[in-house]
């Protein structure tokens, strides 16, 4: 699409989804050549990632939000709205979390 080689394009807000369809769950658009999910974060606010786990690329869409953060549904990483890495289930609690993050976008 010619859009996304204009990168000025990407300075301005493109509707994507209605509000009440993140309510059941994570939903993947593309735009401008990109794969996004959108879902509700933990103030019902839509949150918007990249949608690949930086795990192993698996998309985040195919899996589920769990208090206002997305769980990847290939091994359980979970993200918050920022795209922080929050949660690997197979670390201990006390177990420090790599600095690893998917790439966010303002909502």
């Amino acid at each position: 699409m010619l859009t996304t080689r204009q990168k000025v394009l990407r300075r301005f807000w493109y509707a994507t989804v209605k509000l009440d369809a993140i309510a059941a769950g994570p939903v993947p658009f593309r735009l401008m050549g990109e794969d996004i999910v959108i879902f509700a974060g933990i103030d019902g606010a839509p949150v918007a990632l990249r949608d690949r786990c930086c795990h192993r690329t698996a998309k985040l869409s195919r899996g589920w939000v769990e208090d206002g953060q997305i769980v990847c549904g290939y091994h359980g990483w979970t993200y918050g709205s920022d795209g922080k890495l929050a949660r690997i289930p197979q670390f201990e609690p006390d177990r420090k979390l790599p600095d690893h993050r998917v790439e966010s976008f303002h909502c």
